[in-house]
């Protein structure tokens, strides 16, 4: 690998060390003699994934670095043989969801008008959709119904594996028929259809995991955001509900109603997104119920233990189990109330 690295660059690598990643990865700090350090990251490739992540994600960076973006990482180079890209290292610090302020929180928002500004930009055309990206309320009820399908069929000896399927049966189905009745006629009221589409007109560029869990602190102050591998076009609404509902984020009430009023201060939309958004807000909310469930799935299980994670499996599926509660909780108290409208 340090030699295949060496060839990416055009220098000889001095040293590598692992210094953890995500959920899907391996990344390392490479030397290159007394140069800036570059970082190197190694992607999981399942054969049942159709996405290639490395491409995705290297692509997108080199269109936003072209662009004028420096809040992110400079893409170097990829190797797709050996499915490992190498870009600008990052010396910067975790943002923990405490510290937080409200200046970063606008500085995030204000990220994602200017990728809705970009959509015209050479170069756009040839993006990805974002991985599962949906473009109508029947869209997300395909997604959400695929995903439970899956987990329906998982079977385990194991205690946790039982568990998992009372909660299916017994909690989340239920929520999910009364939110699709509620959705149904919130849609009838409105004039529009589980199937009505959002026009292309009005998609946007969207990182897809986007947020301060994906990000860093240099000792300036400012913030880098990483992890662009499910970057693509999507429908806004689904943009900014992940951002409020990803379980990693944990921000306070008052800093995610800061986030939406910027982004409906910024955003030219239709005038239907309002509408639209907080009809679509609490499905997006019982997708990531599931999307927590994901380490009960053999070939999601895969990537945890490809990027080096050791794994406590029964404690981790009921850590996991129990965050799909509290988030469903979370869903079934505010589905008929969008929460974050200050």
């Amino acid at each position: 690998m340090k030699s295949a690295i060496s060839a990416l660059i055009g220098r000889k690598v001095t040293s590598m060390r692992r210094i953890g990643g995500g959920r899907n990865s391996k990344v390392y700090k490479l030397m290159v003699g007394n140069s800036e350090p570059y970082a190197a990251k190694v992607y999981f490739h399942h054969l049942l994934d159709n996405r290639n992540r490395m491409q995705v994600e290297f692509h997108s960076l080199q269109f936003l670095w072209k662009h004028g973006f420096r809040c992110i990482s400079q893409p170097i180079g990829m190797d797709m043989e050996r499915g490992c890209a190498v870009y600008e290292y990052i010396d910067g610090s975790k943002i923990r969801p405490r510290d937080v302020s409200n200046d970063d929180i606008e500085f995030a928002a204000h990220f994602l008008v200017r990728l809705a500004a970009c959509r015209d930009k050479e170069g756009s055309k040839e993006l990805p959709l974002a991985s599962e990206a949906c473009f109508s309320i029947q869209d997300i009820v395909g997604v959400i119904e695929r995903r439970l399908a899956r987990l329906l069929t998982v079977r385990h000896d194991a205690p946790e594996y039982d568990a998992l399927q009372r909660y299916l049966k017994t909690e989340f189905i239920p929520a999910f028929e009364t939110i699709k009745r509620w959705g149904k006629a919130r849609l009838n009221q409105s004039g529009m259809s589980s199937g009505s589409g959002v026009p292309p007109e009005e998609w946007v560029l969207s990182p897809s995991d986007f947020g301060f869990h994906n990000a860093l602190r240099r000792n300036t102050g400012n913030i880098v955001f990483l992890d662009f591998e499910y970057f693509g076009w999507d429908d806004p609404a689904k943009m900014v509900s992940d951002v409020l509902l990803h379980p990693a984020m944990d921000l306070r009430t008052d800093l995610k109603e800061l986030f939406f009023a910027t982004i409906m201060r910024n955003f030219k939309l239709h005038g239907e997104f309002s509408r639209r958004i907080e009809i679509a807000y609490p499905f997006f909310g019982l997708n990531w119920c599931l999307i927590l469930l994901n380490e009960y799935v053999p070939e999601h299980l895969e990537r945890r233990t490809f990027a080096g994670r050791k794994l406590n499996l029964a404690h981790l599926l009921e850590d996991q189990l129990s965050k799909s509660i509290r988030m469903l909780n979370h869903i079934r108290s505010d589905y008929e109330r969008f929460p974050y409208r200050s």
